[in-house]
């Protein structure tokens, strides 16, 4: 362990069993796995090298990065949910504890020596730490020197259907804290060239940010609240801005009327812009 590091206390579980189930299940295959396949692209079959996967969650895309490696290639897959990277863990079969090992670890304080890592790839996950700033100053030294940084992050204009519905509703209502809430929610989205300036602030050169704009659909909004997804994705973020209202439940009522009405017998698409950051540690 790097004298650098921090061993942190042991974290206490943010996911229940059947959480990382639903998770597994629902999210990575329609949405976190959107900004995984940008992650693979950059990593060509037969890669000899040793990754790091931080924020690995139930092992995707650890498992897709190990089958594009060479014989001599291996993960390292950390999270800090423990049932998580249990569940990764299982799912690991005969490669665990050979090439791919699976680790409950602080992103912000990684638990590696200096110059380790051939690779650290990082998908949707500075986005949830209290310090992503400090989680990118490891990720640099951890990285042998002209090492590969492929981290993802969902960008500016993500989710912008319900977000300009919110403002809608604040402004005919005139709830200048509900307007000001989603104007906080919409800054928690980086643009590419502020994704791309955090990443030199770490110390990266070469950086490149590569968007590629999704669309998900839905019947209608009643589906798109109702569905499983948004527990793990945006709801939290919504009722957060409507949350601090009294009669905060009919206010979600009311945008999600005002998006059927916006779309009418169409179906409703929600924006996602996956953004990828290409960046390497400098060779001096």
């Amino acid at each position: 362990m790097s004298d650098r590091a921090r061993k942190p206390s042991t974290p206490t579980p943010i996911f229940s069993e059947q959480d990382a189930a639903v998770y597994e299940s629902v999210v990575v295959p329609r949405y976190s796995g959107l900004f995984a396949q940008l992650v693979l692209h950059e990593i060509p079959a037969g890669t000899r090298a040793t990754v790091l996967d931080v924020g690995c969650g139930t092992g995707h895309p650890a498992y897709e990065v190990l089958r594009r490696l060479s014989p001599h290639g291996r993960v390292i897959a950390i999270d800090r949910d423990p049932t998580l990277v249990e569940l990764a863990r299982r799912r690991a079969l005969d490669d665990a504890g050979r090439r791919i090992f699976f680790k409950v670890a602080d992103a912000e304080h990684l638990e590696f020596g200096e110059e380790v890592f051939d690779i650290v790839i990082g998908n949707l996950v500075v986005g949830h730490l209290d310090s992503p700033a400090q989680a990118l100053r490891e990720m640099h030294r951890v990285l042998v020197r002209g090492g590969k940084l492929l981290l993802t992050r969902a960008l500016e204009g993500t989710f912008e259907e319900i977000l300009d519905m919110f403002r809608e509703v604040a402004t005919r209502r005139d709830l200048t804290a509900v307007a000001e809430r989603v104007g906080t929610v919409a800054a928690r989205y980086p643009s590419a060239a502020e994704l791309a300036a955090s990443a030199r602030a770490a110390g990266f050169d070469e950086v490149e940010v590569k968007v590629e704009p999704c669309k998900l659909s839905f019947r209608n909004a009643r589906d798109l609240f109702a569905d499983p997804l948004w527990r793990f994705v945006g709801l939290g973020e919504w009722r957060w801005i409507a949350g601090h209202e009294p009669g905060h439940d009919a206010l979600l009522a009311e945008v999600e009327r005002a998006l059927d009405t916006y779309f009418g017998s169409s179906a409703l698409s929600v924006t996602v812009n996956a953004g990828l950051v290409v960046a390497r540690r400098p060779m001096t």
